[in-house]
C-alpha cells in the first residue's frame, strides 16, 4: 500500500475548476452518461481513463457500463479480487497501469472501477480511490430510477413475479462500522415468495426472512404485503411484538 502522503509524480496536476464543473454536472447526468463522465473526471484528476463495472445479480460477473466491452469473471480475475476483498489491485497494461478500485457505497459492494494511468504513486492511488467513492455514490443515487442500470446487472430474463417482488427488496448489504447485514436470493431470476428485509433503527438492526407458500403472483403478493406491514409498524416506532401483530393483521385482511 502506498504511503498516504507519497510525493506526486509528473503529470498529476488537478484542474480544480473543471473537476467542480463535472461534479455539478454529475448531479443531473443520466445513468447512461456515467461512463463518459468517469473518463472526464479521471482526466481532470490527472489520471488517464476510468471504466465502471457493476456486479451482476448473482455476483459472478463484473459487467462494464460501456456496452462495447465484455464482462469479467469475479472468480479468477484481479478485478474480481478487488471486488471480493474490497481492496485495490494493480495490473500492468502495456505502457500503462490499471488500478482496480472497489466500488462500495457504505457496506454494499457495487462493482469495481478500472482506472488506467501512466504510472502509479501515492497521489494517483488516492485520487483513484476518491473517484471510486464519488461514482459509487452516483450509481447508488441513480439506480433508484434507472432501468438501464438494472438491466446492465442482469444476465437472464426475469419472471414477472420475481420482478414484482424484487421491487420491494432493500439493498443486498446494509451496515456501518458497528454492524453489517447482507443477503442474496437464489435462484436470482426465479424467486417468487422468498424475500428478506433489513434496516437499522438507531442502534437496533432489524432483519426479516419471508417465505410464502406457492410459486406465483399470489405468493409474491403475500410476501410483499407482509414486508410492507412490517416496515409500516417499524417506521411508526413499533417494537417486535407490534411488527409481528401488524404482519398477522395484514395477512388476515
Amino acid at each position: 500500500m502506498d504511503p498516504p502522503h507519497a510525493p506526486a509524480g509528473p503529470g498529476t496536476a488537478v484542474d480544480e475548476t473543471r473537476l467542480e464543473e463535472l461534479i455539478i454536472e454529475a448531479q443531473t447526468s443520466l445513468p447512461f452518461e456515467l461512463p463518459d463522465l468517469a473518463n472526464r473526471c479521471a482526466s481532470a484528476l490527472g489520471l488517464g481513463t476510468a471504466l465502471i463495472y457493476l456486479v451482476d445479480l448473482q455476483q459472478q460477473l463484473l459487467i462494464p457500463l460501456d456496452e462495447t466491452m465484455e464482462p469479467l469473471l469475479v472468480e479468477g480475475s484481479l478485478a474480481g479480487w478487488a471486488y471480493r476483498t474490497v481492496t485495490p489491485r494493480v495490473d500492468d497494461a502495456a505502457d500503462d497501469v490499471i488500478i482496480w478500485m472497489p466500488l462500495v457505497d457504505g457496506a454494499e459492494r457495487l462493482g469495481v472501477l478500472a482506472v488506467r494511468t501512466a504510472s502509479l504513486d501515492g497521489v494517483r492511488m488516492r485520487r483513484s480511490r476518491m473517484l471510486a467513492y464519488l461514482f459509487a455514490m452516483l450509481i447508488t443515487s441513480k439506480r433508484a430510477y434507472s432501468d438501464w442500470l438494472a438491466a446492465r446487472a442482469r444476465t437472464a430474463t426475469m419472471r414477472l413475479p420475481t420482478e414484482m417482488l424484487r421491487a420491494f427488496l432493500p439493498s443486498h448489504t446494509i451496515g456501518s462500522s458497528r454492524c453489517v447485514s447482507t443477503a442474496v436470493l437464489e435462484p436470482a431470476y426465479d424467486v417468487v415468495g422468498d424475500a428478506f428485509d433489513h434496516s437499522v433503527v438507531k442502534d437496533i438492526l432489524h432483519t426479516m426472512i419471508l417465505d410464502s407458500m406457492g410459486h406465483d403472483l399470489n405468493s409474491g403478493l403475500t410476501t410483499s404485503v407482509a414486508m410492507a406491514a412490517a416496515r409500516n409498524a417499524r417506521r411508526g416506532g413499533g417494537d417486535l411484538a407490534d411488527i409481528v401483530g401488524s404482519v398477522d393483521q395484514a395477512l388476515a385482511q
